[in-house]
């Protein structure tokens, strides 16, 4: 049981409590039983042992205190006393670690210093190696430029002598080809020459056929409008009413819209005869000329420029003075 501990109070609160009951005792062993003593009490006295948790008294709660401290004192002696050990151990194992690493620094001082000298020794055979080296190719290539530039020259020379053949022969070959194109030029002249006189020949053929045909259709146009118009008039004519006041020299001109079908799209008068009724009578006349089939089977380009719009002046000859 925990009550037994060796750092609990169990066994001194046991002692104490045996303690205190040897005292009683002995005192009443100690008590005079003779007659002169005074007359016991009518009971016994009863003595009530009780057992006290030392802990919980304010001697025990002092006593756990100061051995809780005492113990708290101990573990923190016991905490410094590991700190300073191991403080020691470090700052030993950092002296030795320091001594080495000055012992190692010197050994690679050292042995840089010799692998320096070993390579400064080298470098230098190396250098003069290299420079006795140097000097032979410099000799080597000083006697090959030498050699080339007596090749070059020869080269050079033949090189010269070559150019100066095929210029020659370049000169004479453009001297052959720039007669050959010469004589190219001259005949592409002449016959370009040729060509253009064949074409102006052909072009005059073409224009002289062309006004020939222009003439000739022309006089068809001019004939086949003067057909046409004295048709035309010739249909007014019969279309015409005569008015009673008609008189000689009375005349008006009228401008006659066709279809070309050959049906009339608008009459309107250009120029007055003076007289409104034999105006109104000779456009009456053109509108009811009828249909003139003879335009439906006109060239459109003859008709749009003859008969799309005709100007005929209306001029009766059989009127009275």
């Amino acid at each position: 049981m925990s009550f037994f501990k060796k750092d609990g109070y169990g066994v001194p609160i046991v002692l104490a409590v045996g303690l205190h009951l040897a005292i009683l005792l002995i005192g009443v062993v100690t008590i005079n039983f003779s007659d002169d003593s005074l007359p016991a009490p009518k009971r016994p006295p009863i003595v009530h042992a009780t057992v006290v948790d030392i802990s919980k008294t304010i001697i025990g709660k002092r006593e756990a205190e100061k051995k809780k401290e005492a113990q708290q004192q101990a573990e923190i002696a016991k905490q410094k006393e590991l700190a300073a050990k191991k403080k020691a151990k470090e700052l030993a194992e950092r002296k030795a670690f320091e001594a080495q690493k000055k012992q190692l620094a010197q050994a690679k001082k050292a042995q840089e210093q010799a692998i320096r000298k070993a390579e400064a020794a080298a470098k230098a055979k190396e250098e003069a190696a290299a420079a006795k080296k140097k000097k032979e190719q410099e000799i080597a290539r000083q006697k090959q430029l030498a050699d080339q530039r007596a090749k070059e020259k020869a080269s050079q020379k033949a090189a010269e002598e070559k150019k100066r053949q095929e210029e020659a022969k370049k000169k004479a070959q453009a001297a052959e080809e720039a007669k050959r194109q010469k004589e190219l030029e001259r005949q592409k002249q002449e016959i370009a020459r040729k060509a253009e006189q064949e074409r102006l020949a052909k072009e005059a053929a073409r224009q002289a056929k062309a006004k020939a045909e222009a003439e000739k259709k022309a006089a068809q146009e001019a004939k086949l409008v003067q057909s046409i118009s004295g048709l035309i008039n010739n249909r007014i004519a019969q279309a015409w009413i005569r008015p009673p006041n008609a008189r000689n020299n009375m005349k008006t001109k009228l401008q006659i819209s066709f279809l070309p079908t050959g049906e009339v799209q608008n009459v309107q008068v250009v120029e007055s005869s003076g007289d409104a009724l034999f105006d109104q009578r000779a456009v009456n006349a053109a509108r009811n000329m009828g249909v003139i089939r003879e335009l439906s089977k006109v060239d459109p380009y003859v008709f749009e420029r003859n008969f799309r719009n005709v100007v005929i002046i209306f001029n009766p000859q059989d009127l009275r003075n």
